[in-house]
């Protein structure tokens, strides 16, 4: 079954995931740029139905990530191969980044 948010119970239904980052001060317009790096690529790779970088617009400097996967193995896919670059870039982040996978619930 398929809807606007995705499922997520293991059998190979869409998947949808929020992943928070937050910049160190100083580092917003480094990450803004490395974020924005992301999203052509990751849209390019198999199973990705979406990939959306945002900003909170109050917060300047905490950063969002929508997604939608095709499946739990083409978000892993796409995990081991944004893991480089999520290393290169952890010197800007102010803590650790935080995925959350989402199921509808209604």
């Amino acid at each position: 079954m398929s809807n606007l948010w995705g499922g997520h119970d293991g059998s190979g239904h869409k998947i949808s995931v929020i992943a928070t980052l937050r910049a160190k001060a100083g580092n917003e317009d480094e990450m803004r740029k490395a974020m924005a790096a992301l999203v052509d690529p990751s849209q390019d790779e198999p199973g990705c139905s979406i990939y959306h970088v945002l900003e909170d617009k109050h917060q300047p400097g905490l950063f969002f990530t929508y997604e939608e996967w095709e499946s739990e193995e083409a978000l892993q896919h796409h995990l081991e191969i944004k893991k480089q670059t999520l290393e290169k870039a952890k010197h800007l982040l102010e803590g650790e980044l935080q995925i959350s996978v989402l199921e509808l619930v209604k």
